[in-house]
């Protein structure tokens, strides 16, 4: 009878709504003192519980000696399964648009990984930008398998005539650092001093602000385009 109750609360009845219904299924028709000697209600709750259930269809009430029966096991399953169908679309409905509005999420990656996430990203992208420092090799060789638009601002840029634009940074450093951004949806930030480190997003105010980060920096002085 406990898991008959537990699985009658999962459509939204309470406890006492469980144990009447379930009386009534069993019972028949019951005065509302044998309800409450049946099901276990106390006989003050009984009027409330019965009233609740007929406002939702499962029982009849009538007589004046106030008697109450349940609809048939077969009509209430149908009732069950159309308050599952309802409850199913709307979360098909709603879920999604509750996705769409979580929180923005950026991952931080260290070690190997870093750069094979990054890596991952480009070799299944249509149209790079990296803007950095130094570019890893690892990252290089991504760049030149992926058969993308690829666009390359850096200070050894004799590495990446492969590149479909080509800047050069008009500084040198041993430093690896920079942004990658790919298909203008995706932004990987990373470092290469000792262990890797990446940074990576796709949230749209993420990207937007690197999107306008590489656009001020091809546009600036420290910067000439190759080709």
């Amino acid at each position: 009878m406990r898991k008959l109750v537990e699985a009658l609360k999962t459509f939204g009845l309470s406890e006492y709504e469980a144990k009447i219904l379930l009386a009534l299924i069993a019972k028949g028709e019951l005065t509302v003192k044998e309800l409450s000697e049946y099901s276990g209600v106390p006989r003050t709750s009984v009027y409330d519980v019965v009233k609740s259930l007929s406002e939702k269809g499962l029982v009849e009430v009538y007589g004046k000696s106030l008697r109450v029966r349940s609809l048939n096991s077969e009509d209430l399953m149908r009732i069950f399964s159309k308050k599952v169908e309802e409850n199913l679309k709307y979360l098909r409905e709603e879920l999604p648009a509750i996705e769409k509005e979580k929180t923005e999420e950026v991952k931080v990656y260290r070690g190997e990984i870093a750069l094979d996430r990054i890596c991952e990203v480009i070799g299944k992208a249509k149209e790079v930008v990296v803007i950095a420092t130094r570019i890893p090799e690892e990252v290089e060789r991504a760049l030149r398998s992926s058969g993308a638009y690829v666009k390359v601002c850096t200070s050894n840029p004799e590495r990446f005539e492969f590149a479909s634009e080509l800047y050069s940074l008009k500084f040198k450093t041993e430093r690896m650092h920079g942004l990658v951004i790919v298909d203008g949806s995706t932004v990987a930030i990373f470092f290469k001093n000792g262990n890797p480190i990446a940074v990576m997003g796709s949230g749209e105010e993420y990207v937007k602000l690197y999107k306008a980060l590489a656009d001020s920096i091809l546009g600036s002085e420290i910067v000439k385009r190759l080709k």
